[in-house]
């Protein structure tokens, strides 16, 4: 392999290789600790932050819920402009924790009905009340003929399973809520889509112009959406989302299983594609939906309406890329696996997956399954520094081992894709950063193929080893760059208390 030395390499071979290896248990996939996931709570939390007019109680400890609004809501909500969202909690003290918190969790949920006015409330539960077995389902049932609200009990606590199944069980006993399709609902919707997957509280992961994108190419094919879930989908959207015609995934991995469980209890159909980014990625998943809408010609003109809008420039870009070496950060594995698909099939080009961490292809097993059906069998790095302690994807062991790897590669025919924290000697493109354009479709393929352009026009103005100095002083050791970035967030609206010495009151610091 080109400039690094075999010493620093854990594997480099094709995605299929990994993926073997990790399910033979022939390589470790175990997280470091300073790899550490949300927790099933922090994840559960996440997909009911989508859904309008909602409160989700916290049933536990205030920490749970300060966790979620200081390390989730309020920086993302920031990074995002979307509206902050308070978090409630049961505050359950020690006393709780040895006769039961049902009291305050009743108290809790009156007043937040009264209060509030939402929709629907869901108790999320917390380690504490899940390991203490607090009587969850029962309060809820006892006190759900007293209030306006419908409500759901939602068992999360965190030690109950690792991060992803808190997407995965929240998108499943959303489904509770549906209405089974009838007759007439089917033709009221049968020129309808649900958006599945996706997870757009205060989230800044997906992007709004994104899914905008993606709502203006089902309606110039003549369709609708009829919810985003969970985007700020509201309850009614949700109880008529069996009698759509096609449910489409936005992230396939979290769409996968709101949309297999939908497809087994009310024969819903399901389109499940990777991240749209890219234009073969796009076509797929417009044609797939197409044949459930009935609308394969609407389908087929719209995609050459798109097409043709962007051909000239797209075309022009392609000469650039074709042939030219890709390397993508790995540690976003469905983003870099996305991607990859798009720069391989799109534009033609070498991709290189850098630092992909084993456990992604235990993680992301939907994904990885769908790319090698498609015939895309990318390259993948991964170097010591992955696997050692510290932030892989901004830690000095890893900018150092890159470098080693790119060697002397040639800047103007080599680009990576990754953060802007990362100094390599090679044009940097960092998509987090395109935020006013849409980066899927047929608009989100040129955008790309132009940033692409214009970083390797501009290949001959090194960055700055100033910057990369600050960022990563000498004799730092493993150092990140992300302790240079704390997030700010300490002067807007803490938690909404109950219990203590406000029990039954709504306390608002």
């Amino acid at each position: 392999m080109v400039g690094i030395a075999n010493e620093s390499v854990v594997f480099f071979g094709n995605l299929s290789e990994l993926y073997q290896l990790a399910k033979d248990g022939k390589i470790d996939t175990k997280l470091q600790g300073s790899h550490t996931r949300p927790c099933k709570f922090w994840t559960a939390m996440k997909i009911l932050s989508g859904i309008k007019n909602a409160v989700v109680i916290a049933h536990g400890p205030s920490g749970c819920a300060f966790g979620v609004k200081q390390t989730y809501k309020l920086t993302n909500c920031r990074n995002s402009g979307s509206p902050y969202e308070a978090v409630i909690t049961t505050n359950i003290d020690e006393k709780a924790v040895v006769y039961g918190g049902e009291r305050e969790l009743k108290g809790a949920i009156q007043e937040v009905d009264s209060k509030y006015k939402p929709d629907i409330i869901f108790v999320a539960t917390s380690c504490a009340t899940g390991i203490i077995g607090d009587y969850v389902d029962a309060v809820v049932s006892r006190v759900r003929p007293e209030i306006n609200a419908k409500i759901m009990a939602v068992h999360c606590e965190g030690f109950a399973g690792e991060y992803r199944s808190g997407f995965d069980l929240v998108f499943r006993q959303i489904v509770q809520l549906m209405d089974k399709p009838d007759s007439e609902s089917r033709v009221a919707l049968a020129s309808s889509v649900n958006i599945v997957g996706g997870k757009m509280g205060p989230e800044r992961t997906e992007i709004d112009t994104d899914v905008k994108e993606l709502r203006r190419l089902i309606e110039d094919m003549g369709a609708s959406v009829n919810a985003i879930i969970a985007g700020n989908c509201s309850l009614e959207e949700i109880q008529r989302a069996p009698s759509v015609a096609v449910n489409c995934t936005l992230c396939l991995d979290l769409g996968y299983a709101i949309g297999r469980e939908m497809l087994d209890q009310f024969d819903t159909p399901l389109n499940s594609t990777i991240l749209p980014y890219g234009i073969s990625a796009t076509e797929r998943w417009l044609r797939e939906a197409a044949k459930h809408l009935h609308m394969e010609a609407e389908a087929e003109a719209l995609i050459k309406r798109e097409y043709e809008a962007i051909r000239v420039e797209f075309e022009e870009a392609k000469k650039h890329l074709a042939g030219k070496l890709a390397i993508v950060e790995g540690h976003d594995a469905i983003k870099a696996l996305s991607i990859a698909h798009m720069l391989e099939r799109d534009f033609d080009m070498r991709v290189v997956i850098y630092n992909f961490h084993p456990w992604s292809t235990e993680a992301r097993e939907t994904s990885i399954d769908y790319l090698l059906e498609t015939g895309l069998d990318p390259e993948i790095l991964i170097t010591k520094g992955t696997l050692a302690f510290g932030k892989y994807e901004a830690m000095l062991q890893t900018e150092n081992e890159l470098l080693e790897y790119l060697g002397d590669m040639s800047p103007e025919r080599t680009v990576y894709f990754g953060s802007s924290m990362s100094f390599p000697n090679i044009p940097v493109v960092d998509l987090n950063a395109i935020l006013n354009r849409p980066r899927f479709g047929y608009r989100g393929a040129l955008k790309v193929a132009k940033c692409i352009c214009t970083a390797l026009e501009y290949s001959f103005r090194p960055r700055s080893w100033v910057t990369k100095r600050m960022v990563f002083p000498e004799k730092s050791g493993l150092s990140s760059a992300q302790s240079l970035t704390p997030k700010l967030a300490q002067e807007l609206p803490d938690c909404t208390i109950y219990a203590g010495k406000g029990r039954g009151k709504c306390m608002m610091s």
